[in-house]
């Protein structure tokens, strides 16, 4: 596997192979955002934006680096002939064989050729985009990795948070609730203290996307990054917050979160990855800003959320399916042969495919799932199960399941009071006003049914030993 170093050595790579294009003289008002979403749409070229309007060349932004599976494969140092279920398969192996290699402290960063401090801090220095049209500010945080440390237990988190501009010093700092940044900083307001946070703006793509994975409590994303990778990851120690910061980052921002009463403020609306405006503006915690470390010609990475089908996260789910389908095998079910999720954020309709092995074994999978806390499952709405011959990740043959071998009358179930996020846009204003956050799963029975599998139709397509036969013949 040949991993990236830097964010600018993999989109050097993406440049290389005819997968980047270079935009000059864009606005980063709507119309990077713009740009991006359209290109996007049509699964074009990675984009950096540079001479942006108003700013120095140089101070640039990359959008699109990872919406592709090949582009995806390449961050991941994997062959891009590889199927995309089959990196699923691969992710779930190196996650169920996880040795934890902790990060490198070093005295020498790229990310400390540019040093702003206190009264010198300037984030409208860099050209942060207004990405959506209704958005309510600029969002300088969409594909940055927002870094904290537990004050109990030592260890440190990486998660993708969103990051809103509120000043020149001052940054929003939204979370979901239950998130492990969450959970850290409201340890620190119990203690009267302000909460140390660390935000990298454009770093190597692996590292971002170990920082959206749902790990167990206490493992650090650095630790899985350096595993993936076999080699550490090399970081620097921060000066005010001492946090360990991503060494070869492009920007990185140290700051101080005060407890809400002692300071916070609007932040929102934003278009989010379920295509929604899913709830407006809201008083959110924010980031006292202490500090900007950045390299010369330094790169924002925005991966900011666009309406479904354009992917919110890289498109094969490895931050979500690997941990569903370790599980169901961890539990000892027999016949796993593949999981993806797919919908917004590939988090909202799980699909497991099984070799059927006994009565009732697809609704004892399926049921299994849909109690998953992490992994997809948690704001998954559907969760459906295929035979074996069906490929989970090819949402066709999905769809072709379902209408054609779920007995609708039996075949599904509605399961009510699972907890959901509170970007669900589908909550009503009662359950929001509750903060009652849950939601009902439908589980879909796709399968052939059990008991009569020999006697059900087959299907009308060429066996693989005449289709080998005829490929051969033609040179199809």
């Amino acid at each position: 596997m040949k991993f990236c170093e830097s964010l600018r050595e993999f989109i050097e790579r993406l440049d290389e192979i005819g997968e980047l294009r270079v935009i000059e003289n864009a606005d980063w008002n709507l119309e990077i955002g713009a740009i991006t979403e359209i290109v996007a749409e049509k699964k074009g070229p990675a984009l950096v934006f540079d001479r942006i309007k108003g700013y120095e060349k140089g101070f640039r932004v990359a959008t699109n680096i990872l919406t592709t599976p090949l582009r995806q494969k390449i961050a991941l140092g994997m062959s891009p002939e590889i199927p995309d279920l089959e990196v699923v398969r691969m992710w779930k192996e190196k996650l169920e064989n996880f040795q934890p290699k902790k990060p490198k402290f070093v005295d020498d960063a790229p990310v400390m050729e540019n040093v702003m401090e206190n009264e010198n801090v300037n984030l409208l220095r860099f050209p942060v985009p207004k990405w959506h049209e209704h958005d309510g500010g600029r969002y300088i945080g969409t594909g940055s990795i927002t870094i904290t440390k537990d004050p109990d237990e030592g260890w440190v988190n990486l998660g993708t948070y969103r990051i809103m501009v509120q000043d020149e010093k001052t940054l929003s700092f939204y979370a979901s609730p239950g998130k492990h940044a969450t959970i850290m900083r409201e340890k620190y307001w119990e203690r009267g203290e302000d909460c140390p946070v660390v935000v990298s703006l454009g770093q190597d793509p692996l590292l971002w996307m170990c920082s959206t994975m749902p790990l167990q409590w206490g493992i650090s994303e650095y630790e899985l990054a350096g595993h993936i990778r076999g080699k550490a990851v090399e970081v620097v120690e921060g000066k005010h917050t001492n946090l360990p910061l991503p060494a070869n980052a492009e920007i990185v921002i140290e700051g101080f979160s005060p407890p809400p009463e002692k300071e916070s403020s609007p932040e929102g609306p934003f278009g989010e990855w379920t295509g929604y405006y899913a709830s407006g503006v809201r008083e959110t915690p924010v980031i006292k800003v202490k500090a900007i470390y950045f390299r010369d010609n330094p790169i924002i990475h925005g991966q900011p959320p666009f309406k479904p089908p354009i992917p919110t996260w890289p498109p094969i789910p490895i931050h979500s399916a690997p941990f569903v389908w370790s599980w169901l095998e961890r539990m000892g079910f027999p016949g796993i042969k593949g999981v993806w999720i797919h919908g917004p954020g590939n988090r909202t309709l799980v699909v497991v495919s099984i070799k059927q092995m006994y009565l009732g074994h697809a609704m004892h999978v399926a049921s299994a799932v849909a109690s998953i806390y992490y992994g997809g499952a948690l704001t998954g709405k559907f969760v459906v199960v295929v035979d074996d011959d069906i490929d989970p990740s090819d949402f066709d043959e999905v769809l072709w399941a379902i209408t054609t071998r779920c007995d609708a009358e039996s075949g599904i179930e509605i399961v009510r009071g699972f907890l959901t996020s509170p970007l669900d846009p589908s909550l009503s204003p009662h359950k929001r006003a509750e903060k009652n956050f849950t939601m009902a799963k439908v589980i879909v029975n796709a399968c052939k049914p059990y008991h009569r599998i020999d006697e059900f139709p087959k299907i009308n397509r060429f066996s693989r030993d005449i289709r080998e036969r005829v490929l051969k013949k033609w040179n199809l």
